[in-house]
């Protein structure tokens, strides 16, 4: 490929990548997900001008920006949890991936420059980048089922293409022994373009759904609200809600194991698009496994506080309350309550003191 095709080629994918940058930063405030998501969009933007042959000019006053670049495949990775994940919170750990990645590359770049053996770091470095890759690809696909924001769950089919067509095919280029070949040059320079503007449509779509805005989504009506009043003006809709409320209230159907959104609408006897865009629309769940363990959560704590259940073991409860086992049900009932089952169990089970000030009823 001629150098000057090639220059062009990297320019605009650097260009698209750092507008993706200002736009999420510019739209996404101080959340975490704008501030993933340019992090990756730059560490790729200056990567993309930073690659051989054109990587030697800024070698000697820019080096810690360009180490910087090599946790790009970290910040994707933490970029596509952050978007999949409405809980994601970024911890230590995490950092540490990143930091880990930056310092594996750094090291790789300082001993090129230094005329070391790079394969003990490099080799590493590119491994660990095409598992993280991988794992993004995993994470895309695997909630594709369950989620329910459409725009989001079509980006999932994007994601999975640049992680698996663009990143790992770059990064698998560099496992080459010795120099890279020309032509895998060559298509990392195409590759880089692409992915710019496959990001750049993933993310003009996310916008239309506030995905990296501090508005927040319609508030989720907790299972069973009937304080909450949900208008419908449409017939049909209205028709569905009252089917899914009798399902979910009367035949108890969260119970089912595994129970799909697939399933739950042919039980409805609607289409699975329609019933998406009542839980989502109407009652405000981007999830629906959070739609059904709301569910789930409220039977169980119901059980919890039955003292005719009190000696019924607590894996029993949660079994029949839908969940697959003990692990996720103690997890989703800790984030929710703040404590554990037998914690709840425990308190709830507890005569109260009358608080200070209160007066003491007695029966006459």
């Amino acid at each position: 490929m001629p150098d000057f095709l090639e220059l062009v080629l990297r320019g605009g994918a650097a260009t698209t990548f750092l507008l993706l940058s200002l736009i999420l930063l510019r739209d996404g405030g101080n959340r975490t997900l704008a501030r993933l998501g340019a992090l990756f969009a730059l560490s790729t933007a200056w990567w993309a001008l930073n690659t051989a042959p054109f990587a030697q000019w800024s070698y000697r006053w820019a080096f810690p920006l360009v180490v910087i670049t090599q946790g790009k495949t970290a910040a994707f990775w933490l970029f596509t949890r952050a978007l999949f994940d409405d809980d994601f919170r970024m911890k230590p750990l995490d950092w540490a991936v990143w930091g880990g990645m930056v310092a594996l590359g750094g090291a790789w770049m300082l001993a090129s420059q230094l005329g070391l053996p790079t394969d003990p770091v490099r080799i590493p470095h590119q491994v660990a980048q095409i598992l993280l890759a991988a794992s993004a690809a995993w994470i895309a696909l695997k909630g594709r089922g369950a989620d329910l924001v459409e725009s989001r769950r079509r980006s999932r089919i994007i994601f999975v293409l640049i992680s698996s067509l663009f990143m790992i095919g770059i990064t698998t280029s560099y496992l080459w022994p010795g120099k890279v070949p020309p032509l895998a040059t060559d298509l990392n320079v195409v590759r880089m373009l692409v992915m710019g503007v496959l990001m750049a449509l993933l993310v003009a779509g996310l916008r239309s759904e506030e995905m990296f805005s501090t508005a927040g989504a319609v508030a989720p009506s907790a299972p069973g609200d009937q304080g909450r009043v949900v208008v419908c003006t449409d017939a049909a809709e209205a028709r569905l809600l009252a089917r899914l409320q009798r399902l979910m209230e009367e035949e108890r159907a969260y119970r089912q194991e595994g129970l799909t959104i697939g399933a739950l609408a042919s039980r409805a006897g609607a289409p699975e698009y329609a019933l998406r865009r009542l839980i989502n629309g109407r009652l405000g769940y981007r999830n629906f496994n959070t739609y059904l363990n709301g569910w789930r959560l409220a039977d169980a704590k119901a059980a919890l506080l039955d003292p005719a259940q009190r000696e019924v073991p607590i894996s029993t409860i949660a079994l029949d309350a839908g969940f697959s086992s003990l692990g996720p049900f103690n997890r989703a009932f800790k984030a929710a309550e703040g404590m554990t089952p037998s914690e709840f169990r425990d308190r709830s089970g507890r005569p109260q003191a009358p608080s200070a000030g209160s007066p003491i009823l007695k029966s006459a």
